[in-house]
């Protein structure tokens, strides 16, 4: 008897798998559509992130299956260990991409500064002034030997940033400690069910050989190493020595050095570093004439910083330069304090907000 796809058979299956496919794709377009222009990704920053993306689940994923082909070695099929061991077999992204593990809004928002700090490098790179010399090189020929040997491993990590083409690169040890942790095991979960669904490897033998690779790589991870902390150790030692100035903050942007920008004006506002770019990137342009003001920021570096941080769109300058002039530096201090509070609780009031406005208002007790 035919299966007409009512019967629960591949079929139905299959119908089910195409209308859950048309469902979502509808889902996307309808969010796509009504999306507001000013929050909207441009084809070049989709490219980018999931090329990003991309590369570093397969960086990860590398490393994973070289140990496990080590622990699996001589314990399964040839055919097993030639599929793990090979560079043109996709194994962790197709099965990622079927599901919602990505969906990472840590992992998303890491992507999305990046991708902003390779636009503003561009832009820099373009638009340089060979004149003016280079920031870090200077600092690195600093007379001072804390300052020199910061800058030193500032460079050093920022040579890991872009590969050979000076296309962006995530390279280790560059994601926080938690979400490094969160996406090992995420890849290895998804090795896991290759192995043990696809090749129909014992699972007791295949957990022993998926986590102990992820928790080899783990063992030594070490974010302090990664670039976002080693400018923040060079911000702090030009601090202590009171010359995290005007002048040098505002060379940062215009250099594309963002990850250095974001800790120095971290530290005038006396904000975590993820705080400052979260203000800084605000998709309404409130955000960076706040910052720049609550960091004490004179006039005319802060304009400096708008200019190239919005090399193409005078207007968003304009409108920035605007709000910066009609602010006080106490009342954007006032305005930024919510970005010093705990960011689990400043997510929850993000979560609560909406929320509360369909709520009922409590009555008031009694006197």
């Amino acid at each position: 008897m035919t299966d007409d796809g009512t019967s629960g058979g591949a079929n139905g299956d299959a119908a089910r798998l195409l209308d859950a496919a048309a469902r979502a794709r509808l889902a996307v377009g309808l969010a796509d559509l009504f999306l507001p222009k000013r929050l909207r990704l441009s084809e070049w920053q989709r490219e980018t992130m999931a090329t990003l993306l991309t590369r570093l689940i397969r960086s990860i994923e590398d490393e994973l299956r070289a140990g496990i082909a080590e622990r699996l070695e001589g314990k399964v099929r040839p055919g097993i260990q030639g599929a793990i061991t090979s560079v043109h077999v996709e194994i962790a992204l197709p099965i990622l991409e079927a599901s919602d593990a990505l969906r990472e809004p840590a992992l998303i928002a890491l992507l999305l500064r990046r991708v902003e700090e390779h636009r503003l490098y561009r832009a820099a790179q373009a638009h340089r002034d060979r004149r003016q010399g280079n920031l870090l090189v200077e600092l690195v020929r600093d007379e001072d030997e804390a300052v020199a040997a910061a800058a030193m491993g500032l460079l050093t990590a920022q040579s890991r940033r872009l590969d050979r083409f000076q296309e962006p690169v995530i390279a280790t040890p560059e994601l926080p400690a938690e979400l490094e942790h969160r996406l090992v095991w995420t890849i290895a979960a998804a090795l896991r069910l290759y192995l043990i669904d696809r090749h129909g490897v014992d699972p007791g033998l295949a957990d022993e050989a998926v986590s102990l690779s992820a928790a080899t790589r783990l063992v030594d991870y070490d974010e302090g190493e990664g670039l976002d902390a080693r400018c923040l150790r060079l911000a702090r030692t030009l601090n202590r020595l009171g010359r995290l100035d005007d002048q040098f903050v505002s060379r940062a942007v215009i250099e594309g050095a963002l990850p250095l920008f974001l800790a120095a004006i971290a530290l005038r506002c006396d904000l975590p570093v993820d705080a400052a770019w979260d203000i800084f990137s605000d998709p309404r342009g409130q955000g960076p004439a706040l910052l720049l003001r609550g960091g004490a920021i004179a006039r005319e570096p802060a304009v400096q910083i708008m200019l190239a941080a919005h090399f193409d769109d005078d207007e968003a300058v304009v409108r920035q330069a605007e709000l910066f002039d009609g602010v006080s530096i106490d009342k954007a201090r006032t305005a930024l304090r919510l970005w010093q509070i705990d960011p689990a609780y400043r997510d929850a009031i993000a979560r609560v907000a909406p929320l509360a406005a369909l709520a009922p208002v409590a009555a008031a007790s009694p006197a």
